[in-house]
């Protein structure tokens, strides 16, 4: 027990180290520097300071997704607070724990500059707020902030009045909150001996697995549960590699389906749907659900904006959900399906072979090059298990298909608020976590609402970093639809620095793609394993083939 006298400031930055916190992501000021300051003197974690404040917050969320560990990102008050707001909202929307340490102005200064009701900013982002009431409560608070963030997938906001952050008080520090261990349940009842009625009875049974059962014991049950009614696996876009090495792995169910899994997806008459919210971009509109039975198993109740009417709707853990499926189709000595057979091993192999081929080079713009076949022979020279960064823009499907990662903690997903300029900030985050290799894709207009100003900061963090930029000139999704109406496109068109050259002044290594022959010495720098490497590919905006 310490029940020496510390100042608030100390006191957080105790906290922050006790919760585990090794990486803190943050922009300083007048109401968070003193906090941060002793959190990096203490020595046991790395501050990283980002140029704005998005940024340390994307970071944060970056960092979460790859490390499974709640970010942590801290701000000062006023317009740094506003400056996070679509960060927040990111984070909100893909369900990511991080805690934000934000300070606020003292309540008795109504004429300072910066104050604004914080509370209902944070209110208006769907992010949960903790208030820091006193001193002597400081450690408590942050400790529920911890837990109400971990507890429920969410940026917390940390609220820390200025004028508490010199206040000394007798405490016992730090203070960390359990949290309650997860029950393992498993559907019973009707309904749960309908789903089994179901798949006993499919002919061509397809097991789906989605975010929400991504862990490896998940993943072991969900392949046996496979194994035993002879049925082929696929996962959400989210969910990426988490079958990786299996037989009979389709790879990604939605949009990103390549032909083969296409056909299975369509040939099957009952998917079993672990953890998987089932959005229009999985099902592709409900047209690969369709006049199939469809059994969805989530692990909580929780409502969210992509929630579908599945068949059977059941409440259970994935792993142990599936295991009970076994036994009892077990002891009923129901037969398998044999969908996952030598035709679809045939199938899935000739698709493998057919991907592995080299990439052929068709005509574009003299001085860019063509997306496609590009990305295919970067792919070649990056690591296998690297993990992907993808910003937002036209060539993001593109990026995941030619791309992809051997786990799902390896993919990092930016797009959960439609909003371009996310990537860099993520990426930071995602490579301070990252067990090797990081990648960036990233558009121009993207990265230039971000991408210059926490360039620097990956850089000096020395990051083992690779930017795959796509220089087309425009801003993508608007050129589509101005050309899509035979309108002139010229609104949609940018007139790109030399990000080539900005790059390399600030220290990174550096090459510009503007055809085939160039490929080569952009490979050369991909290879020279740690910093920041940035790729430029020069495209043609007019024709960008999509994967």
């Amino acid at each position: 027990m310490n029940h020496r006298l510390r100042t608030v400031h100390q006191i957080l930055a105790d906290c922050l180290l006790e919760h585990g916190v090794g990486h803190l992501f943050g922009l300083v000021g007048d109401a968070n520097l003193f906090m941060v300051d002793a959190f990096a003197k203490a020595g046991a974690g790395r501050y990283i300071g980002c140029t704005h404040e998005a940024n340390a917050v994307l970071a944060a969320l970056g960092f979460a997704q790859v490390s499974g560990k709640t970010g942590v990102a801290t701000i000062t008050h006023g317009p740094a607070l506003t400056n996070v707001v679509t960060a927040l909202v990111e984070g909100v929307k893909g369900g990511i724990p991080m805690v934000l340490l934000c300070g606020d102005t003292a309540p008795g200064d109504r004429e300072h500059l910066q104050k604004i009701d914080q509370r209902e900013i944070v209110k208006a982002t769907g992010a949960g707020f903790i208030e820091m009431i006193s001193a002597e409560t400081a450690a408590s608070d942050l400790a529920r902030a911890f837990r109400l963030a971990a507890v429920e997938r969410r940026p917390v906001v940390f609220n820390m009045r200025v004028d508490l952050q010199w206040a000394s008080t007798p405490t016992t520090v730090p203070v960390v909150l359990s949290l309650a261990p997860a029950h393992a349940a498993v559907p019973e009842g009707d309904e749960f001996d309908n789903a089994l009625g179901m798949i006993a009875s499919a002919r061509r049974p397809l097991i789906l697995a989605g975010r929400g059962a991504i862990g490896s014991e998940a993943r072991e049950a969900l392949l046996a549960l496979a194994r035993r009614i002879e049925a082929p696996v696929a996962t959400t876009l989210k969910a990426s590699g988490l079958f990786q090495g299996a037989p009979f792995d389709l790879g990604v169910f939605g949009g990103l389906s390549r032909p083969a899994t296409v056909d299975a997806i369509m040939q099957a008459d009952c998917i079993v749907a672990f953890g998987a919210s089932l959005s229009k971009h999985t099902t592709e509109n409900g047209s690969y659900t369709r006049g199939k039975r469809v059994i969805q198993i989530l692990g909580d109740p929780k409502e969210n904006d992509r929630r579908t009417e599945p068949t059977i709707l059941l409440y259970g853990d994935a792993a142990a959900t599936a295991r009970r499926m076994i036994k009892l189709l077990d002891l009923a000595e129901i037969p398998p399906s044999r969908f996952a057979g030598d035709d679809l091993r045939r199938t899935l192999e000739a698709q493998a072979a057919e991907a592995s081929e080299s990439p052929r080079f068709k005509p574009t713009r003299p001085g860019t090059v063509d997306f496609l076949p590009a990305l295919k022979m970067l792919d070649r020279a990056l690591d296998t298990d690297r993990t992907l960064v993808a910003d937002l823009g036209r060539f993001v499907t593109t990026g995941w298909r030619a791309l992809p990662v051997t786990a799902p903690h390896r993919l990092v997903y930016t797009s959960y608020f439609g909003s371009i300029g996310c990537g860099l900030g993520e990426a930071i985050g995602a490579a301070c976590a990252a067990d090797g290799q990081t990648v960036l894709i990233a558009g121009d207009g993207g990265f230039q609402l971000s991408g210059f100003a926490e360039l620097s900061t990956a850089i000096r963090e020395q990051l083992d970093l690779v930017i795959i930029l796509c220089n087309d000139g425009s801003y993508g999704a608007e050129h589509i639809q101005f050309t899509n109406r035979s309108m002139d496109p010229a609104l949609s068109l940018i007139a790109p620095p030399d990000f080539t050259a900005i790059a390399t002044a600030l220290g990174a290594k550096s090459v510009r793609v503007q055809g085939e022959s160039d490929l080569a010495a952009a490979a050369d720098i991909i290879r020279q394993h740690g910093g920041v490497r940035l790729i430029e590919l020069r495209l043609d905006p007019d024709h960008i083939e999509m994967s």
